[in-house]
């Protein structure tokens, strides 16, 4: 499983990355813009991501533009990227948001829980 982890909080990137790089190699991105960039690197090698995990709260370009980003791209290469959006709020309405506004797969909820990561990975059929 290829990852990429995007969140203008080092720290909450390196946290996620130690339980999702056991998984396979995982790449880093402090904004959507430079996220898009990536994706775009993978898709000319041929190296897809598997798994994109999102923040929605950034500067230069949000997780909502770079979610619309990653979709587009998709829709040109026929295929569905996971995304996972990232977030220290968890009201229904941000989760709702999310999921039908954004159109992620999943939904992880700061501090993160190694366990509850593994679960949706398991969930997704990314392990």
């Amino acid at each position: 499983m290829r990852s990429l982890i995007v969140d203008d909080d080092e720290i909450g990137r390196l946290m996620l990355a130690t339980f999702i790089e056991a998984f396979g190699p995982c790449d880093h991105a402090e904004n959507g813009n430079l996220a898009l960039n990536l994706i775009d690197t993978a898709i000319s090698e041929g190296d897809l991501y598997d798994l994109v995990c999102l923040d929605i709260v950034m500067p230069i370009l949000d997780g909502t533009l770079t979610l619309k980003g990653i979709r587009e791209r998709d829709q040109k290469l026929g295929r569905r990227t996971k995304v996972f959006m990232i977030s220290a709020c968890n009201s229904p309405q941000d989760i709702e948001n999310a999921f039908f506004e954004g159109d992620c797969d999943d939904y992880i909820v700061k501090p993160f829980h190694r366990e509850a990561v593994n679960q949706m990975l398991v969930r997704h059929k990314l392990i």
